[in-house]
């Protein structure tokens, strides 16, 4: 049987004849059994630390696969995708790479592919490749502001997400939301629309302080909070 020869049942007829009278003949058939190879589709994890960024959570779901005892390619073997837990988890087929879209909520998530002979369509197997997808890394950072006459009152910060970061940049109303946590003074207040830190006329001169808190907008969870000193 030559090798790249199909699965399936083959039958091979010949004859022998005596040398001494070559008209003295019989036949026989030969019933060849040829079998597909063993495909091993092996279960994967990955992971993508922020899914707000997504990325690459597995480089190749054939790695650590088998056909006949041997590493699978897509040269030997097809691959599909099954069903995902998720839209924006998915396999790439043309590389067998499991990519998470940017703007996937934290999580754990599994996607299901199958590979097959390409020498035997029918020959598959199944593996399920759980992926953990991470929040983006949040950081608030304390920021410190001034009115000069609390009777005419004023803005003390701008916009207190100015240093705050998200993903390793830069806070944004469309990214976060903002909350106010405290203060020690109720006329020194935070605007959650505009991140401004305001001081209201006829507040007595001293130092206070208001606590916030920025929170992902994609997981609201993730959170993190500072304070703003007003004097």
């Amino acid at each position: 049987v030559a090798p790249g020869t199909p699965a399936g049942t083959y039958t091979v007829v010949y004859q022998i004849c005596e040398q001494l009278n070559p008209t003295n003949c019989d036949t026989a058939s030969v019933t060849v059994t040829v079998g597909a190879a063993a495909i091993v589709a092996t279960d994967d994890t990955g992971t993508v630390a922020s899914g707000a960024a997504g990325g690459t959570a597995v480089a190749d779901v054939l790695a650590n696969d088998t056909l006949d005892g041997n590493p699978a390619s897509l040269a030997t073997v097809t691959l599909t995708q099954v069903s995902t837990t998720n839209p924006n988890v998915t396999l790439d087929v043309a590389t067998g790479a499991i990519n998470v879209a940017p703007g996937t909520p934290a999580g754990t998530y599994t996607v299901v592919y199958q590979i097959c002979e390409q020498l035997n369509p029918t020959n598959c197997d199944t593996a399920s490749v759980d992926v953990t997808v991470g929040a983006a890394a949040i950081v608030a950072t304390d920021d410190t502001g001034t009115v000069a006459s609390g009777a005419a009152g004023g803005t003390a910060i701008p916009n207190v997400l100015v240093n705050d970061t998200l993903d390793g940049a830069p806070a944004t109303l469309a990214t976060v939301t903002l909350t106010q946590v405290s203060t020690t003074n109720p006329n020194v207040t935070l605007d959650p629309v505009t991140g401004a830190v305001n001081v209201a006329p006829g507040t007595p001169a001293g130092t206070y302080t208001v606590v916030y808190q920025v929170c992902e907008i994609l997981n609201p969870t993730n959170c993190d909070t500072a304070s703003v000193t007003v004097t």
